[in-house]
């Protein structure tokens, strides 16, 4: 349009390769596009909703609802016959079906007290747990030649943990922060999605 000094559009239509369609332009027309450099984790939760998982914000922090929400889309979605075993999860919740999932798959235990907690923040040695039964569940062979030495902060990394987190680092699932895995920290969408890539890829 020779009457605006900027033009601006987007191309949706795709070709067969699902390759954006080339856009043909005048001969003296000249299109200026701006270099933006893609996130480190754009691949990672593309790669999460292409294989049917809903993503949060890459920033968002982690539920533990959240992360058995994941697992039970990436699994395929398909609702179990198996009783609730959690007094805080709701039959009506919008993540009671993926808890039934994971509880009838033993991906999750539960606390003593017999609640699930989903709306609290997981902490990463209880990701690693979740992570390393849903490989076991789904029979996902990982990859077992990356390096695990030890992390600075192992001592404070739980028992009951300790096996699953070693077993992520063999697969290069979890590498961990300066030389430490901070057991009782939290993580985000960001974090889960480059996580869970590897079992989207091994699967």
């Amino acid at each position: 349009d020779s009457a605006k000094e900027q033009v601006r559009f987007a191309v949706e239509k795709k070709n067969a390769l699902g390759l954006p369609a080339l856009v043909r332009l005048a001969p003296d027309f000249r299109l200026e596009l701006p270099a933006v450099e893609t996130p480190w984790y754009a691949p990672y939760l593309e790669t999460l909703t292409q294989a049917g998982v809903t993503v949060g914000a890459h920033d968002a922090t982690l539920t533990r609802a959240d992360v058995v929400t994941a697992l039970f889309e990436l699994s395929g979605g398909v609702p179990v016959n198996y009783i609730l075993p959690f007094a805080d999860v709701a039959q009506d919740a919008v993540y009671a079906e993926a808890v039934r999932w994971a509880a009838s798959q033993k991906i999750v235990n539960g606390f003593e007290d017999g609640t699930f907690r989903p709306e609290a923040n997981v902490t990463r040695q209880d990701l690693a747990v979740m992570l390393a039964r849903y490989q076991q569940a789904a029979q996902v062979v990982l990859p077992t030649e990356f390096e695990a030495p030890a992390f600075a902060d192992n001592d404070k990394i739980a028992p009951y943990a300790a096996e699953a987190v070693y077993t992520l680092q063999k697969a290069g699932v979890v590498s961990g922060n300066e030389g430490k895995f901070d057991p009782t920290g939290t993580a985000n969408w960001a974090q889960l999605g480059k996580m869970l890539s590897v079992f989207v890829i091994s699967d």
